[in-house]
């Protein structure tokens, strides 16, 4: 059973945290392709990278328009390929949300915010 009915945007956040300095400059080198051909997919509205000003983390923020493209991006070769790439460049396994937008008046700043308070 679905807790909410209808077409909602998706949005994930994911952050990394590499093992070191030369493994984040590493895992942002293999996000290039990730992310331009991720830019490229149907569906996808945003795909971009940051980087943590005081601690040693990337953050991975996506917007796509329903969480079944979400899934057919999760199958992609380069997806697959960045996830090969970078398994040894991590200090633990990648903290990720999905988050649905259920009221429109939310913005994307104000779900990031609630985020960035609770990690």
């Amino acid at each position: 059973m679905r807790l909410f009915e209808g077409d909602f945007l998706i949005f994930v956040l994911a952050k990394a945290i590499p093992n070191d300095d030369e493994a984040a400059k590493k895992i942002i080198q293999f996000s290039e392709d990730l992310i331009d051909n991720s830019r490229k997919e149907k569906g996808n509205i945003e795909y971009n990278l940051y980087s943590d000003s005081e601690e040693l983390s990337l953050l991975f923020v996506e917007k796509w328009e329903s969480i079944e493209i979400l899934d057919s991006h999760l199958q992609t070769e380069h997806f697959i390929k960045f996830g090969n790439n970078i398994a040894n460049l991590l200090a633990q396994d990648f903290i990720i949300n999905v988050l649905k937008q259920i009221l429109l008046k939310f913005s994307f700043i104000l779900i990031f915010f609630l985020y960035m308070v609770v990690f």
